[in-house]
């Protein structure tokens, strides 16, 4: 399975929205800005891009992107259009769908992975109803 480097190098050069160490989040995220995770979020992420879970990061719902990196802790369903990647100190649990997967030695899998035929669509992400996107935004003190 060969992955579109060309692709992961334009979403690398996309611009990068980050939810940072500190803050949770609820909600639902769709967008074509690559997302950096370092804190906590729970709900659906549809994106067009990057997604890379922070070693702080936690995100527990449903997330669609273009290319998945973990190394924090991710709980749910994450189908990628290119490829996902476990490293080190990565921790997952739920369903992968992709037509590439990495899972680093160290890193704790603990799912299934289900790979996709190359130019196969990625399934719609399930958007958690809410009728506020944003539940809460805690900035903890320190």
């Amino acid at each position: 399975m060969k992955v579109n480097f060309r692709s992961l190098e334009r979403n690398q050069k996309a611009d990068t929205t980050a939810i940072f160490e500190g803050l949770s989040v609820k909600g639902n995220i769709k967008g074509s800005h690559n997302l950096f995770l370092n804190g906590e979020f729970e709900g659906t992420i549809d994106l067009t891009a990057l997604l890379f879970v922070g070693k702080t990061g936690k995100l527990k719902g449903e997330v669609k992107a273009q290319y998945i990196i973990i190394e924090g802790e991710v709980e749910g369903k994450v189908m990628a259009h290119e490829k996902v990647e476990l490293r080190d100190t990565g921790k997952y649990r739920g369903e992968i769908l992709t037509p590439a997967v990495m899972i680093s030695d160290n890193a704790f899998f603990d799912g299934s992975v289900k790979m996709m035929k190359e130019g196969q669509e990625v399934q719609e992400v399930e958007t958690i109803h809410n009728p506020h996107p944003v539940e809460e935004i805690h900035e903890e003190a320190g």
